[in-house]
């Protein structure tokens, strides 16, 4: 079977050494150079052209990103990043990185994430883009949800943080008029824009601070702050209409909600 070129970067000589020692007994593994610099790994990939690098992001002089701006297209590797900074990752993976090692990794992760790596190697070209574009929104969708589970700790019932579109939004609780749930999704009005996300009204509904949001229907929670008429309807049911003309009906089930 044909080996797998390998390059290893990283200023620091301890990080460079585990690298060494995860990879030696890896049969497949070629290891062609280990680097302690930017401008070292450049050289090296141009003379060895690897089919896999380990690269290091935040080095002296020329950083990770740097080097592979400095890479012909045609001799790129796969490349794995390797780093001790969470903020970098989304850049990474516009930068077609195959994967995201955040120091300290355990072996599992790093032997997971060098298995995929081998996967895509030895695939034909017409599969790597669509195998390197399946794992990078697996991986991203863990670090962005790590993300929005951390900002939620941070700043407990002061704003509401969703993922819309690839995009994280903070939303300020003040200015959320209302949810409403569409099938698998959620719509959420506020004064500035909507947004649908891939959420339960549940979910949402425990995020929320209890004296400000009311559930009026099952698919429907409105901002009370927003309220300026109350109707009642046919069959005990009622109509909501907010400050802005929105108009939401409300089911019988939810009136003592609002006192009604």
């Amino acid at each position: 079977m044909k080996k797998i070129k390998t390059i290893i970067v990283d200023d620091e000589t301890k990080a460079l050494d585990g690298l060494k020692v995860l990879l030696k007994d890896v049969d497949e593994i070629e290891l062609c150079a280990a680097c302690e610099n930017g401008v070292e790994a450049i050289e090296s990939i141009e003379k060895h052209k690897p089919d896999l690098l380990f690269l290091d992001i935040q080095m002296p002089e020329v950083n990770g990103f740097e080097v592979l701006n400095n890479i012909p297209e045609e001799i790129m590797p796969v490349v794995i990043f390797t780093t001790a900074y969470d903020q970098y990752a989304l850049k990474a993976f516009e930068m077609h990185a195959v994967d995201y090692l955040l120091k300290p990794f355990s072996n599992e992760r790093f032997y997971e994430s060098l298995n995929h790596a081998k996967k895509i190697i030895t695939k034909n070209k017409i599969d790597l883009l669509s195998l390197i574009s399946d794992y990078q929104k697996e991986i991203k969708d863990k670090i962005e949800n790590k993300l929005i589970n951390e900002t939620e700790n941070n700043f407990p019932q002061k704003r509401l943080v969703v993922k819309s579109s690839g995009k994280i939004y903070f939303l300020n609780f003040d200015d959320i008029k209302y949810f409403e749930a569409e099938d698998y999704y959620l719509s959420i009005h506020t004064k500035n824009k909507n947004l649908l996300i891939r959420e339960s009204l549940k979910n949402i509904e425990q995020k929320l601070p209890a004296n400000q949001f009311v559930r009026i229907h099952r698919s429907r929670i409105i901002n009370s702050d927003f309220i300026e008429v109350i109707q009642p309807h046919f069959n005990n049911d009622f109509y909501v209409t907010l400050k802005d003309g929105s108009k939401l009906k409300g089911s019988r089930n939810y009136k003592e909600n609002l006192n009604l």
